[in-house]
């Protein structure tokens, strides 16, 4: 039983089916979608989970979070597989920096343009640098923590450095823009999302198409089936041939935050503590699961990656 990633890696049974997107898409009537774990460097839990599921082909793509840790062995490892990494850009986590304020702050301020710009600048450098030291490449997509990435002042100083840098086509974004009409994903779009949205077509960053994974991390097993269920059937199909300077286009994004859990046997994962921790525990164990496989099966999707 498969799925489908756009990279031929061996089958593994009950897995994502991966797909060739090398010719436009072409692997019609399936629903393309990212899975990407948020917050790789948080914690050797979420490290071990991005790694898990990604040799089980149940996602493709993690953010990193350049305040966060890599072992060795965790680098090496992640390097060897077929995902992309990106970078989780942070202004409310873990990174320290004159920017650092809790969510609620930096909105006030960014809309208040009370943000230096130069600061800005400063940070966004800081942190794509740190990311390319760790990984030896630049970041294939940018996303943000709590997605500040979308702020005002933010977006536009960060829109100028990943053009200035890498040069119009060669990286890729998140945007918001909801795959479901529920309160919480119109309130993370309508903190910046239409406007990084027309940042990124102007400055020809690809994009994804429609964004789910947004709930409120009060987690089960039940209940994330649900979700599941719900964002995977409200996915577009790609049924033709798009004609688009947008590689990603209808392609739907799905992020979420697994962590391995305490107690599970791996030696590298020592209690840690984080506010939605119990949620992160129950998301691996949903992810890793069989019903999650043939959930992906039923809804005919194809596992995709934001490299081209």
């Amino acid at each position: 039983m498969g799925i489908s990633l756009m990279t031929s890696a061996p089958h593994i049974s009950n897995a994502p089916q991966q797909v060739d997107d090398s010719n436009n898409r072409t692997n019609h009537n399936k629903r393309h979608v990212i899975i990407n774990v948020d917050d790789l460097g948080l914690s050797p839990a979420v490290n071990q989970a991005v790694i898990h599921l990604a040799k089980n082909q149940r996602i493709s793509a993690t953010s990193y979070m350049t305040g966060g840790h890599l072992s060795a062995d965790e680098l090496q490892t992640l390097l060897a597989l077929p995902i992309d990494i990106g970078l989780h850009f942070d202004l409310t986590g873990i990174f320290k920096s004159t920017l650092t304020h809790p969510l609620k702050q930096l909105i006030i301020k960014s809309y208040l343009r009370q943000i230096d710009k130069k600061q800005a600048q400063q940070v966004i450098n800081q942190q794509l640098d740190e990311f390319e030291d760790t990984f030896g490449h630049a970041p294939v997509f940018i996303d943000g923590h709590q997605h500040i990435h979308q702020l005002p002042v933010i977006r536009n100083c960060l829109t100028d450095i990943l053009v200035s840098r890498y040069g119009q086509g060669n990286i890729a974004a998140r945007v918001t823009t909801p795959l479901r009409y529920d309160i919480k994903s119109w309130i993370i779009y309508l903190l910046g999302g239409y406007a990084w949205r027309q940042l990124c077509q102007q400055n020809h960053i690809a994009y994804n198409d429609v964004f789910g994974g947004v709930y409120d991390f009060n987690a089960s097993i039940e209940k994330l089936a649900t979700l599941w269920d719900d964002w995977l059937q409200h996915s577009p199909k790609i049924t033709s041939t798009h004609s688009t300077t947008n590689h990603l286009a209808h392609t739907t994004l799905i992020m979420c935050h697994p962590a391995l859990p305490v107690g599970s046997g791996n030696p590298t994962i020592t209690p840690w503590e984080d506010e939605i921790k119990p949620a992160r525990e129950c998301e691996y164990q949903w992810l890793m699961s069989d019903d999650f496989a043939q959930l992906c099966t039923h809804h005919q999707v194809a596992l995709s990656r934001w490299s081209a």
